[in-house]
């Protein structure tokens, strides 16, 4: 059957960047997944930077340059509006990495704070959760990072209280309790699954937890760690100086097939991970879970902590090379890499990507060595 919302003729004209017309046309223009197709044009949606629909008028603002222009839709301009910035938003949610393997949970609202109201689509997964603007990028929410989650009656909303301050989603009408319920029933999820592992309480996926705050801080580092792992977390734990190392836990978003087992089997899909502080750098080694090199980053343990919980510690955008980091029309990565502030700070932070291997040792003393 066709999509027919998907489908619809219209006039069509792509403008250079100084709005120059270099071609126009009548096609019928058709939406997938991924891009839509008019005439002789194809645009990927991870490219559309912007999307402004009104006056029976859609305009594409496109990367690297140029703006593609429809018009002369008809009776067909509001389904096909409505299915155009679907598609694009939901294409970019996953160019983001604001995506997970699970379908989400969706409700409607509006972002009243830190933000003048706009609408707002809300998908609720069980890592996090994503904020996705009509018309501007959306973002994402790691459930590790709030500390509270309230309902409010002045306005009517949900209150997500994080570290950097409170994020009021309005609008909710008779979802406002299912929303608040979703989130805290996720949350809570998470928390006790770590509870039960650590035998200890305080944990959140993706935060690092100081040694000190951590009782029996060793027994728990041998039980959570893969057995060729722990000489080499020794080591690194060795090189410790103004601060605490952190130990924690992870939910992935994008498991390996095979992974490093843990003494004590992690749940499913799970990792645990160790930041040691080293002076100006921060270490980063995944003790199990997926067979990830160790990374040294200059910087604050708060901000490289906080930054890899915003990635949700994805590695792929982490371990591409500058040339594969190169920011063309044929990198898939490129949304991320252009627009995706958590992987930039990252990745210019980056001292040492270090395989495990025999020289192992000696990458990790001279990534350790301040510039």
């Amino acid at each position: 059957m066709t999509d027919e919302p998907r489908r619809a003729r219209a006039t069509w004209a792509l403008e250079d960047a100084a709005g120059l017309r270099i071609q126009q046309a009548e096609s019928e223009a058709v939406i997938d997944d991924t891009c839509m197709s008019i005439g002789t044009i194809s645009v990927a949606f991870v490219d559309v930077d912007a999307l402004c629909a009104a006056d029976y008028r859609i305009e594409l603002d496109l990367w690297p340059a140029g703006r593609l222009v429809l018009t002369e839709l008809g009776r067909r301009f509001d389904s096909f509006t409505r299915a155009l910035r679907q598609a694009r938003n939901q294409a970019r949610v996953a160019g983001l990495l604001a995506h997970a393997p699970a379908l989400p949970g969706v409700f409607e609202g509006a972002l009243l704070s830190p933000a003048p109201a706009d609408p707002v689509e809300l998908q609720v997964y069980s890592t996090h959760i994503t904020i996705v603007p009509a018309n501007a990028d959306p973002w994402q929410i790691p459930l590790g990072v709030l500390l509270d989650v309230a309902v409010s009656d002045d306005p009517p909303s949900v209150v997500l209280v994080t570290g950097d301050g409170r994020i009021a989603i309005g609008q909710l009408a008779r979802s406002r309790d299912a929303f608040h319920a979703s989130i805290s029933a996720q949350r809570n999820a998470q928390a006790q699954l770590l509870a039960r592992y650590t035998n200890r309480s305080g944990f959140a996926d993706g935060l690092g937890i100081p040694r000190d705050r951590i009782s029996g801080f060793d027994a728990l580092l041998e039980r959570c760690c893969c057995a060729d792992r722990i000489d080499g977390a020794r080591k690194i734990l060795a090189s410790e100086s103004g601060g605490q190392s952190r130990l924690g836990f992870v939910q992935l978003l994008d498991p390996d097939a095979e992974s490093l087992q843990a003494k004590s089997a992690l749940p499913g899909n799970w990792a645990s991970f160790l930041l040691v502080p080293a002076g100006n750098r921060v270490v980063l080694e995944i003790l199990a879970g997926p067979s990830a090199a160790t990374y040294v980053f200059e910087g604050d343990i708060d901000a490289v902590n906080r930054d890899l919980q915003l990635l949700h510690f994805r590695r792929a955008g982490l371990a591409l090379s500058a040339a594969q980091a190169e920011i063309t029309p044929d990198n898939p990565h490129r949304l991320a890499l252009r627009r995706l502030e958590p992987l930039k700070r990252l990745r210019a932070a980056i001292r040492g990507r270090l395989v495990h291997g025999a020289d192992w040792s000696a990458a990790l003393a001279k990534a350790l060595v301040a510039d």
